[in-house]
């Protein structure tokens, strides 16, 4: 018998699921406030038990997200907060961040109180982010801010937001930009929301007309932020890679409007079906229309399960590689994976689904879930990086292949600027 077993022998280990379950049995209590009930569930460690235990985590390797949310459904408590701010925010703040910055806002983000946005991309500088052009001019012990931002997910729902900005234009243009928090309730940011084809506005263009933010709002040091924001790449590659997302249910944060809801009247609430689907949402509509008996539905199913059971494998290789200092390669694939993924997941609902799946809601199958996931699901190649731009990395920086040339990479970025104007 096993020593270690504590019982007879033949007993089972007690799995995650069991701590969860004996977890929630002692604390749920569906009459607590969401934020209340937040608060008791970031305090266990629960909100990130991917995190390390230090800054509010079990140290658990990042599948067990998934593990501790299905449990918590089964379960019918409401699940953990989310959001960018779990994702990007937090992660970059304890692993660059100083201990201030971690202390003002890790515990608030774990305990969803505040909601977070990514702000990078702008009109100009997208696949080529280390072009942007927003600026960031020091005054005293403030940093006026002025640009523009794009294609920023769930900007009219966040509090603060992660800032890149250039500090100092003499330099090249990895060299002179920095990562900023900014808090976004200020008057110097306008929002405003982006109609996509989809027919929701996820995403937004942000313009920061002189906001302010603090000289202790600096994150990593000036001029530092093209490490910063890779740190806050790896973070999102490696999330959405293992499907961890861009959004929570309920949404973080005042502005999402359900902090003061009772816990249990918001867990009844399904979250919304959501545009990244996969082979759990389309098998059992091929089941039920009788699709898996026509082959060539089955070999694409086939092939969608294989595409999971490859990122599942890659997210195993990620835990094997983070433990030993690495990890970057996985990140890579894992992102690309994940788009595979979606599209081909999006495009046999629709065709599974028939004439129908191809309908908006409330008129197509099932109140148009499978021709939104279609419409949104080239999105998946662009969002956290292009398709293009990971295999780039990967050729680059795994295979060891040579890089593009770059004439004025070593060029002061304002001087880059005078030489080509953007129009």
């Amino acid at each position: 018998m096993d020593p270690q077993a504590g019982g007879t022998s033949g007993a089972r280990a007690p799995s995650l699921c069991d701590e969860v379950n004996a977890w929630l049995r002692d604390n749920w209590d569906p009459d607590l406030t969401v934020e209340q009930w937040w608060r008791i569930v970031a305090a266990a460690g629960w909100t990130a038990p991917q995190f390390p235990v230090e800054y509010g985590g079990k140290g658990l390797p990042l599948s067990a997200v998934r593990t501790v949310h299905s449990a918590f459904a089964k379960f019918g408590a409401l699940r953990p907060a989310g959001g960018l701010g779990l994702l990007m925010a937090a992660p970059t703040i304890y692993t660059c961040g100083t201990p201030e910055q971690i202390e003002q806002h890790l515990w608030r983000i774990l305990e969803g109180s505040v909601g977070w946005c990514q702000l990078f991309s702008e009109p100009g500088a997208g696949s080529d982010l280390a072009g942007l052009t927003t600026r960031a001019e020091r005054d005293g012990d403030r940093w006026i801010i002025n640009g523009q931002k794009v294609w920023t997910s769930k900007a009219q729902e966040a509090d603060y937001g992660m800032l890149l900005a250039r500090t100092d234009f003499s330099l090249p243009k990895h060299k002179g930009i920095s990562w900023l928090i900014l808090d976004l309730n200020q008057p110097g940011v306008t929002i405003r929301p982006l109609r996509e084809m989809t027919g929701e506005s996820v995403f937004n263009e942000v313009f920061l007309d002189d906001a302010v933010c603090h000289v202790s709002d600096l994150v990593g040091g000036e001029g530092n932020g093209w490490a910063v924001a890779n740190t806050t790449l790896s973070f999102e590659r490696a999330g959405i890679g293992a499907g961890g997302g861009h959004t929570g249910f309920p949404p973080s944060g005042p502005k999402g409007g359900m902090l003061g809801m009772r816990a249990g009247d918001a867990a009844k609430i399904s979250p919304p079906s959501g545009l990244v689907i996969g082979l759990k949402d389309v098998l059992p509509l091929a089941r039920a229309t009788g699709r898996t008996k026509d082959p060539l539905i089955r070999q694409r199913l086939a092939l969608l399960r294989s595409y999971e059971a490859a990122g599942e494998w890659n997210a195993q290789r990620a835990r094997a590689e983070s433990a030993r200092g690495g990890g970057a390669a996985p990140a890579i694939i894992g992102k690309l994976m994940h788009a595979r993924v979606t599209k081909l997941a999006a495009e046999l609902g629709v065709d599974i689904a028939g004439a129908g799946g191809m309908l908006a809601a409330p008129d197509g199958a099932e109140a148009g879930r499978f021709s939104s996931a279609y419409v949104f699901s080239p999105a998946s190649s662009i969002y956290g990086g292009t398709d293009e731009i990971h295999r780039n990395i990967a050729g680059e920086k795994v295979l060891g292949l040579p890089r593009d040339e770059q004439p004025d990479r070593d060029q002061p970025f304002g001087e880059v600027l005078r030489k080509h104007p953007r129009g």
